[in-house]
């Protein structure tokens, strides 16, 4: 388990970083993504990934900035989404 009190910036930032279209298993053209809200049951989509990483949600109203905030979005802890996104780097 890895120690959150002793991560360094530069690593929080890496794990920031992490591409939250491969945590949902699509490529990343460049260009912004509709689709069903992660967040909540809805029938059409209303939630839109940015190629920057920030994401929001027109249903719900979930948003975020980078990938710790999607994971904490989906009911993680803090200290859970950072060993949640560890598995992607």
């Amino acid at each position: 388990m890895l120690m959150t009190s002793k991560l360094t910036t530069e690593e929080l930032d890496v794990l920031r970083g992490v591409n939250i279209y491969s945590i949902l298993g699509l490529s990343n053209n460049g260009r912004k993504v509709s689709m069903k809200c992660p967040f909540h049951a809805e029938k059409n989509a209303s939630f839109f990934l940015y190629p920057n990483g920030k994401f929001y949600c027109f249903g719900c109203g979930k948003k975020g900035n980078n990938a710790i905030d999607f994971a904490i979005g989906l009911g993680y802890t803090f200290d859970e989404a950072i060993e949640e996104l560890v598995k992607y780097l």
